[in-house]
């Protein structure tokens, strides 16, 4: 039987002192089929190996969220972001008090962890205030953010009573408990604007109910913008999610005046 030497096959590995421009000097590994000096293959930086990995690995997350964002648009007929909204960014939010520098604050603290923190806790954030004030403005910076690396839906809240309502008809391809699934579990962000803007059917009632439930069971972070505060923001919601939320929202009052006329919010 002929031995693996005498196939001219002697799989060898080699050390050698090298350089690398980023990380200064190391010990370079390589190896050869044949055994032979003169045919090593050298590995190269084990450090630049590592980060190259980790980049690939971000990348291909990141393709695989805007695969899943884009199925999940697909699904719900409707943009993560509307197109009219995608210039409201961090940079151009004016902070002309300090509780709108808080605001801000509190935004780019969520937007900057949200990856690392926040989306594995399921935070809720409540922002309350008049119209005008800013709420959405800061909701969308904090979405184009975060759908570089997550999932996010950005919905008025009779959308999402639409939805839903949508699938009631005999002719719809999907069921409640999908529109719901999607809504409550499947997006990583959600936010829901306009919350309170209307009287609220028993309906509406139970599904804001099921969607909210779902997401707090979930660890789905979510975000709510009204205009309601206090107790007649409690009163809207009703009991049972206004306990869901006392334990994990960051409630962030809006209590200046609109400044709607100066194109901020």
């Amino acid at each position: 039987m002929m031995k693996l030497g005498d196939s001219g096959i002697n799989p060898t590995t080699f050390e050698r002192e090298a350089t690398c421009e980023h990380h200064g000097a190391y010990t370079e590994r390589g190896g050869s089929f044949s055994g032979r000096q003169d045919r090593v293959i050298w590995f190269g930086c084990q450090e630049c190996a590592k980060i190259q990995r980790e980049l690939q690995e971000i990348e291909d997350k990141a393709t695989e969220e805007r695969k899943k964002q884009e199925r999940i648009e697909a699904r719900l007929s409707v943009a993560g972001i509307p197109a009219g909204f995608r210039g409201r960014t961090f940079q151009n939010y004016r902070a002309e008090t300090p509780e709108m520098a808080s605001a801000l604050n509190i935004s780019r603290e969520f937007a900057e962890n949200f990856y690392s923190s926040h989306l594995k806790s399921g935070t809720f954030l409540v922002f309350g205030g008049q119209p005008g004030t800013g709420k959405s403005h800061l909701a969308l910076a904090i979405a184009q953010q975060v759908i570089s690396r997550s999932t996010v839906m950005y919905l008025d809240v009779m959308d999402v009573f639409r939805k839903v309502r949508s699938t009631w008809s005999k002719e719809s391809k999907d069921t409640e408990d999908d529109v719901l699934r999607l809504l409550g579990s499947l997006v990583d962000l959600l936010i829901i604007d306009e919350v309170g803007s209307q009287r609220g059917t028993d309906d509406e009632q139970m599904i804001l109910f099921d969607v909210i439930n779902r997401r707090y069971r979930d660890l789905r972070p979510t975000i709510l913008l009204t205009n309601l505060m206090g107790k007649t923001l409690t009163d809207y919601l009703g009991p049972r999610i206004t306990d869901r939320m006392k334990e994990r929202a960051i409630f962030v009052p809006f209590k200046w005046e609109s400044y709607r006329s100066k194109n901020v919010d």
